[in-house]
Formats: C-alpha cells, structure tokens, sequence
C-alpha cells in the first residue's frame, strides 16, 4: 500500500496521540504501593457489609455508551492500518470493509485499492471501482460545509479517491479504459491538492495522453507535485523561462 497514504490518513490520529500524556503517568500513582500505606483502616465488621450490600438489577446498572457508526468506522480504520502495517492483509482487508460499511470514506477507498490489487483478497476490479466511487460521493456533499480544518483533511480524501477514479480510467480497472476520463479526473484532484494527481496530469499534457498537448500546463503541473515532494526524473526543463505559463 502506497505509505503517503497511510501517512495522510493517521496524521491526524498520531497528533493526538503526542498530545496525551505517556501512559505511565496515569497508572504511576495507581500502581504505586504507597498510595494505600496511609489510608485508615476499615472499621470492624465493614467489609461484610460492603459484601452484603444488595446489588442493582442489571437493567438498572449504568451501560456503557454505545458508539456511533462514525465513531465505529474511524476506529475500524485505525485497526485495519494497525494490521496492514504488521504484514496481516487479510484482517487489514477485512476491516477496511467493516469501516467501508460504516460509510467511512478512508475505509472505502482503501477497501477499494485492497480489492483492485488484491491486498488479503481475491482481486475484483469491478467492485473495486464501485468502493472508489463512494468515496469520493461520500465525501464530495460535506466539504463546503466543514469547519476548514476538518476540510481540509476530507480535501486530501477526496483527492485521493479522485485521483484512483482516475487510474482506473487510464488502466481499464473496472470500468472501459478512457484516457481523456482519466485525464479529467487527475485535473479535479489535482486542483485538491493530490501530488500523485499533479505529477499525472503533467504527463498528460507533455504526451498529449487524454488532452491537447501542452508544454506550459506540463510544466505548470510538474513544479506544484515538485514542490510537495514528487521526484520526478528528465524534468529539469519546467524550470525555464520559456514554460512558464503566461
């Protein structure tokens, strides 16, 4: 699995970690034999009526609260992520799907990506096509919407899912091979922001692969997947004067 994304999608999840304090601090005093040394002792006869002290009906007891599907699919993803990076893609596979079906976008596209290259499944890239698909649907309604910091992270999602719309097209994965389709979709992801998209879409205009051939958009398109870190080797010529767009 491509590490961008799984470095994209547990950013957010690796900040609040650093965030909370070391898991010692909160059992260290807990765990620490001198916290009961100075508590009285319980009076005589006490711990019998402790024991005998009649106990709620179970249907009266406090019950945990449940989880909402949101907060279902985000923790499925973070498993499945947990287990693709341990090597074991089939539990990886199959909560990608438990999370997809909690309508979590990051879930279906990787659900999507695990069934097209046959990650812990049989490859199916019809269905694969479908999974990518409802990604970006799902994301695409929400994104005017959000508070701009959320949005920004279901940018990144929705320009990754485009982007593998996209590979499908140029590939024939799942749907009839459409160059001009896949050029279209690299554009509205890489106008998202998606490297991969904008290193893509260069190719496409400096081949005439899907649209006119264009050497200053080539160009244009290869320096901003350049300035977020794309190698791009023979490119040395974006740089000049005369590619630069008008």
């Amino acid at each position: 699995m491509p590490s961008r994304y799984l470095q994209m999608a547990t950013q957010g999840r690796e900040t609040a970690r650093a965030a909370r304090p070391p898991i010692d601090s909160y059992y260290s005093t807990v765990g620490d034999d001198n916290l009961f040394r100075h508590a009285e002792p319980m009076p005589a006869g006490a711990a019998e009526i402790v024991r005998a002290e009649p106990r709620l009906p179970t249907a009266m007891q406090p019950q945990a609260k449940q989880k909402t599907p949101q907060e279902l699919g985000d923790e499925y993803f973070q498993k499945a992520v947990n287990f693709h990076e341990q090597g074991d893609f089939v539990s990886a596979t199959g909560y990608f799907k438990r999370a997809a079906d909690k309508h979590n976008p990051l879930g279906m596209l990787f659900y999507g990506l695990s069934l097209r290259h046959g990650w812990g499944c049989q490859p199916n890239e019809n269905l694969a096509f479908v999974f990518l698909q409802r990604a970006g649907e799902q994301v695409v309604p929400h994104v005017k919407d959000m508070d701009p910091a959320v949005a920004g992270m279901a940018r990144e999602e929705l320009g990754m899912a485009i982007y593998e719309l996209g590979q499908s097209y140029r590939h024939g994965w799942g749907v009839s091979r459409n160059k001009k389709t896949a050029a279209y979709y690299f554009e509205v992801a890489a106008e998202l922001g998606d490297a991969d998209s904008q290193a893509d879409l260069g190719a496409c205009y400096e081949k005439g692969d899907g649209v006119k051939r264009d050497m200053k958009k080539a160009a244009h398109y290869y320096r901003l997947a350049h300035k977020q870190g794309i190698e791009m080797f023979g490119t040395s010529w974006i740089f000049k004067k005369k590619y630069e767009s008008d």
